[in-house]
């Protein structure tokens, strides 16, 4: 079997042969026309645009000749009592490679690369045993690439970044797109900057809309494609989009950092539902929003999992929801979700909970074991004290409590995610519209055309009456008639 063979095969039964067989048609394959890349990545992001990019070898024209991946090693815990070892981490990409057949290098274990050699191309591949790799694409890889490394790769390197450059510069360009509510994020390919991230020249870029709803994974993996594809093009016609890149303007350059847990922590007295499901949105998969809770003697800390925003499809759980302060613990029971009042108004359905070191749990698990029949207790922003009893929620200046109407119709917007329910509710509410305007029409059908036979009744019977009177006329005009015409004859007997 050739790589022709290969080359005709469908892109789905082509990532899903086996990594033996991939191996076998890469060994016996010829070397072909493009450029041997060593591939740096570590999360979706980079695995979404290897998938694309390893695509580009079969191509008309490829810019892809062979890809092997670059990624740091799995992380193993081991056991002392049992003596055995458990995997904690293992890099998306190295999964997808495995999958993909592609051969994978491993850094030093630490993070550290300043003694790392760059490997030769795999044997197997069929270039020789000294084969070097053309270029290096780089795409969400964790670690600086020094000058020494960069100079290694005849065609230098060039990197896959998940904004539009020189905007979000740094590691978290995606969640701070969502945390910004920006309506339009993209991806760039530049080349790799030796001395600063993210800092080199532009070769190419392309838009993606941000649509409400969409999860840091959701993006990470649609950017890691897009950005797959036009390395691919970058790659086809690299010089001469080299001679036509773009240097960036620093006075636009914005950076970002890396978030931690305490980013992810609600403030109740100024964060509103929309505020909250945006952090849940950029921190998903990655960091939970949190909160504290205080039972008896004790302050808990409470990560919400599984959150929703609650519409106007969603009966409130209490009538007189506002009165309850923001953060407060609304159940009832046969629902599976704990709702919380916001400050604005809004509601958030939570149905998934950690508790400190307690396991997972879902909303009736935790409303059964720390909500009371009587008592509502509330999240916290800040820990209190122990000894002393919760202090009063502060309300910020000038606040003005919004009607209930105004409340329960405050987000009635269509999301990205069917999983909130709020599409689907939007198309049985229209649906139901629909059937409501349809029955109508029908019913109004229904009266014109009663009308109209009540009407034509009416006129038959008026016409009816009218023929009626008519012939009684005719009667009585010709009863007329025959009486004047008798009463001369009988004049004219004798006596």
């Amino acid at each position: 079997m050739t790589l022709s063979v290969l080359a005709r095969l469908s892109p789905f039964h082509r990532t899903r042969l086996t990594p033996w067989l991939c191996r076998g048609l890469q060994q016996q394959a010829a070397p072909r026309k493009g450029l041997k890349v060593l591939f740096f990545g570590t999360d979706e992001f980079s695995s979404s645009a290897l998938t694309a990019l390893s695509k580009g070898i079969y191509a008309e024209n490829p810019g892809v000749a062979h890809i092997e991946v670059v990624c740091p090693p799995p992380r193993y815990k081991v056991r002392t009592i049992k003596e055995k070892t458990k995997l904690i981490w293992k890099a998306r990409v190295s999964s997808r490679a495995t999958n993909l057949g592609i051969h994978v290098h491993n850094t030093p274990e630490g993070g550290s690369i300043q003694n790392w050699e760059v490997p030769n191309v795999d044997l197997k591949a069929g270039y020789g045993a000294n084969a070097r790799f053309d270029i290096g694409v780089v795409a969400s890889f964790g670690a600086f690439l020094p000058q020494r490394i960069i100079d290694s790769f005849p065609q230098k390197m060039i990197n896959l970044h998940p904004s539009l450059l020189p905007k979000y510069r740094g590691p978290t360009p995606i969640q701070t797109a969502i945390l910004n509510n920006d309506s339009h994020t993209g991806v760039t390919v530049q080349e790799v900057h030796p001395k600063r991230y993210d800092a080199g020249n532009i070769l190419a870029q392309v838009p993606f809309e941000l649509k409400l709803g969409m999860t840091r994974v959701d993006l990470m993996t649609q950017l890691g494609h897009l950005g797959g594809e036009l390395a691919v093009r970058v790659l086809q016609n690299l010089e001469y989009m080299r001679k036509n890149s773009i240097v960036q303007n620093e006075e636009e350059a914005t950076l970002t950092r890396m978030f931690t847990s305490g980013d992810a922590k609600i403030r109740w007295e100024d964060m509103t539902a929309m505020d909250v499901m945006r952090m849940h949105w950029a921190h998903f998969g990655h960091i939970a929003v949190w909160s504290f809770l205080r039972v008896k003697n004790k302050v808990l800390t409470v990560k919400m999992t599984d959150i929703e925003l609650a519409t106007s499809f969603d009966d409130p759980l209490e009538d007189d929801y506002l009165s309850f302060r923001p953060g407060s613990c609304l159940r009832k029971r046969k629902y599976n979700y704990v709702e919380f009042p916001c400050i604005e108004g809004g509601r958030l359905h939570v149905r998934g909970f950690t508790v400190e070191g307690k396991q997972p749990r879902d909303g009736l698990q935790f409303a059964a074991g720390y909500i009371k029949k009587n008592k509502t207790p509330c999240m916290l922003t800040l820990s209190p004290d122990c000894k002393r009893p919760t202090p009063n929620f502060v309300y910020p200046e000038e606040y003005k409590r919004p009607s209930h109407m105004a409340a329960v119709k405050l987000y009635d917007i269509p999301l990205y995610h069917s999983k909130s329910g709020l599409v689907r509710k939007l198309k049985l509410k229209a649906e139901a519209e629909e059937a409501k305007a349809s029955e109508k029409s029908d019913e109004s059908k229904e009266t014109e055309e009663s009308e109209g036979s009540k009407a034509s009744e009416e006129l038959g019977e008026t016409e009816e009456l009218k023929e009626t009177e008519e012939s009684k006329e005719i009667e009585e005009s010709k009863e007329a008639v025959e009486s004047e015409t008798n009463e001369p004859n009988e004049t004219k007997e004798p006596k």
